[in-house]
Parts: structure tokens; C-alpha cells; sequence
């Protein structure tokens, strides 16, 4: 079992390789492997309560995905409340999961 970090910058909504991207992170997590998708820039427009892209995310996190989103991107886009299934968290960590917390790294 592997430990993959998927991150998202882009905004998932206007691109429409976002499908995909979530197709990469389910088929990982059926094959058992430790999957965290990260949100963080334009990407955590997804994470607002009620966005279109809610139901995805909370797909990802109930097949045990962990979904993050970065704290200052959440900030300086006013994205609030999070979608349920996603949790803040911050630049520190997404280095750690980076350079010592994960196996393989797709940056989306």
C-alpha cells in the first residue's frame, strides 16, 4: 500500500479534467492505498459549503480519503463554511506530506 498526495491548485469547477483527477484519487483508494487529496489556491473553491463539487469531495472522504484545505487560500478567497468532509489545515503541513509523508506526489 502506497501513500499518495494528490493536489489541487486549479479551481475543479472551470476545469474539466477535475473529473479525472477524482477518478485517479478513487480508483487509488479501491486499490487500498493511503490517499490525501489537498486542496489549496484556486482549488479550495470546492470546499465551500454548497458548491457544486460538494458531493465529489464527500465521495472521496467517505471512501476514506482524507480531504484537506489549505487555511490562508481558504482565507484570501472567503471560502466558508467547508463542505462537509473537509478539514483545514495548513502550508506546514502540506510540506511535511511533501517531503516525508507520502510516497508519490500528483499536483494537479
Amino acid at each position: 500500500m502506497a501513500k499518495y498526495l494528490i493536489v489541487a491548485s486549479r479551481d475543479l469547477q472551470e476545469y474539466t479534467g477535475s473529473q479525472f483527477i477524482f477518478n485517479v484519487t478513487t480508483q487509488l483508494r479501491k486499490k487500498n492505498n493511503e490517499v490525501t487529496f489537498y486542496l489549496v489556491e484556486n482549488g479550495v473553491f470546492a470546499a465551500r459549503k454548497g458548491a457544486k463539487l460538494n458531493g465529489a469531495l464527500q465521495g472521496l472522504s467517505r471512501e476514506g480519503a482524507k480531504v484537506l484545505a489549505e487555511d490562508l487560500s481558504l482565507t484570501a478567497r472567503g471560502v466558508t463554511p467547508l463542505a462537509e468532509g473537509v478539514v483545514k489545515s495548513n502550508m506546514e503541513e502540506l510540506a511535511t506530506l511533501v517531503a516525508e509523508g507520502s510516497d508519490k506526489v500528483i499536483w494537479y
